[in-house]
């Protein structure tokens, strides 16, 4: 008996000759137009990750030169947190100093009596700089937890940012993207058809005077373009 195909092949060759059977204009464009969207969507992508990188580190850098400043008060200890009107900037940052086990020692008004780190993250951030990301109060915060010793003691320093204007920014990017990559796939894919079209045009020329030649008119020569290209 003759061998069948698999049963998957079969909507896969019928979809071949579906997509053989359509214009060579049109199967130009859509090739063009799957290149043109692959495109489009890593340019996106990397605008995107790009963007975000590069917040990211406007962030770390304004937390940073925080820390260092609240380190500095500490190491004073002349005032505490709360009193000092220097730890809290236009962008409402926040800082507090624990302990390794936890434990607040103080910490800038507005924020809840729990301290912004625990367990394993506050004993990692004893050891050296780390940086987290944490809800606080309802709101997604950046974090950047310094080891400070201070009276001979050894403290966590813990200055914090907000993410929303950054989360704002990466959305309002997102959407331009959804909106405007569409279009621009339309109208690249339209410019393709168009050009496709505008390119096929001498053969269809030819096409048309060689149904009319015949063996009575055996001598007519096919109408060539004045460029001597692969036509």
């Amino acid at each position: 008996m003759p061998a069948r195909s698999p049963p998957c092949a079969e909507p896969a060759a019928e979809g071949r000759r579906t997509l053989n059977r359509l214009p060579i204009r049109v199967r130009l464009t859509l090739a063009f137009a799957l290149v043109m969207a692959f495109v489009l969507a890593a340019t996106g992508l990397f605008l995107y990750f790009r963007l975000q990188s590069s917040l990211d580190a406007t962030i770390d850098q304004g937390l940073r030169a925080r820390a260092a400043d609240v380190a500095a008060l500490v190491e004073q200890a002349d005032e505490g947190l709360s009193e000092s009107r220097a730890l809290r900037g236009p962008d409402d940052g926040f800082a507090q100093v624990i302990r390794p086990g936890g434990q607040i020692v103080d910490s800038t008004a507005g924020l809840a009596d729990e301290p912004l780190l625990t367990g394993a993250d506050s004993a990692q951030a004893a050891r050296r700089q780390r940086s987290f990301v944490r809800t606080v109060e309802d709101e997604k915060v950046r974090l950047l937890a310094t080891p400070v010793a201070a009276e001979d003691e050894r403290v966590v320093v813990i200055v914090g940012a907000s993410l929303e204007p950054r989360d704002e920014a990466l959305e309002d990017l997102r959407n331009q993207l959804l909106i405007g990559g569409p279009i621009a796939l339309v109208l690249a894919s339209t410019a393709a058809y168009l050009l496709a079209a505008a390119a096929l045009r001498p053969v269809e020329r030819m096409g048309q005077h060689a149904a009319t030649i015949s063996a009575a008119s055996s001598g007519r020569r096919l109408p060539l373009p004045p460029a001597e290209d692969e036509i």
